[in-house]
């Protein structure tokens, strides 16, 4: 899963000085290499647009246990790449509430540097793209749910939008690196925390208000679950449209449609 494009030491040697070339399995839709100077990574689809700005934002965020680049991006087979220091720690299978606590506080942080900043990556997660999408799927399932569309979502800053658990990383159940920040761009706030809710909290209730609380969220769970509800009903599309499995994030929706409000 991590290798797309094989590379060998040599290609890289007009970059930086490379004897060690070791394919992982990191990674969904980009190549990643362990190398002797960190971690390698060339991407399939971004641009170097996008490479760029989340080289900048990489470097707003340097308070915060993220990668560190270790060079300019530059061009391999036509395609951008980065070079980042290796990070220390594994992902998760699932979060206990002491890793929720550690993450809430993380994005919370994370939020508190990106207020108000503006991003050139084009806005993902708006609910027009995401009717776009979901009408394209051509998925009567999905087509259901478009009433949950309705939700009106700010322009609070640059979010994450993919803070799953396969994007953090601990070592010694202590948070130590957070991930992937290629597809950053404007968004709402509250959705990013929805997003993390997915995959950390849910189904439980009871680790989601754990999040809201040391987030620091001015919202209770109530309002919080239409934002849920969206999150998931975006995977889920996007997992749809991509051939992944998407059924567990559609039966965890139709379980918090039933909640009020």
């Amino acid at each position: 899963m991590g290798v797309k494009t094989p590379l060998s030491p040599a290609q890289l040697q007009e970059f930086f000085p490379c004897t060690l070339l070791i394919p992982t399995a990191d990674g969904v839709s980009d190549t990643v290499y362990r190398c002797d100077q960190g971690v390698l990574k060339l991407f399939e689809t971004a641009s170097e647009g996008a490479v760029r700005e989340e080289a900048a934002l990489l470097g707003m965020l340097r308070p915060l246990p993220v990668p560190e680049l270790l060079m300019e991006p530059f061009t391999l087979h036509g395609k951008p790449c980065a070079l980042y220091a290796a990070l220390r720690g594994e992902s998760l299978k699932k979060a206990e509430p002491h890793h929720i606590v550690q993450i809430a506080r993380f994005i919370r942080d994370f939020h508190h540097l990106s207020a108000k900043r503006r991003s050139s990556n084009t806005p993902l997660f708006t609910p027009e793209r995401l009717k776009g999408m979901i009408a394209e799927s051509g998925s009567e399932e999905l087509m259901s749910f478009l009433h949950l569309l309705d939700l009106q979502l700010a322009n609070d800053g640059i979010i994450h939008g993919d803070l799953f658990l396969d994007n953090a990383l601990f070592e010694e159940d202590l948070l130590c690196g957070v991930l992937d920040f290629i597809e950053a761009c404007e968004g709402d706030f509250l959705f990013d925390l929805a997003v993390v809710a997915l995959s950390w909290c849910l189904p439980s209730r009871e680790n989601v208000e754990l999040l809201l609380e040391h987030y620091g969220a001015a919202v209770d769970y109530e309002t919080f679950l239409p934002y849920m509800r969206y999150a998931l009903l975006y995977y889920a599309t996007t997992r749809y449209r991509g051939g992944r499995d998407y059924r567990a994030l559609l039966n965890q929706l139709t379980h918090l449609t039933k909640e009020t409000p």
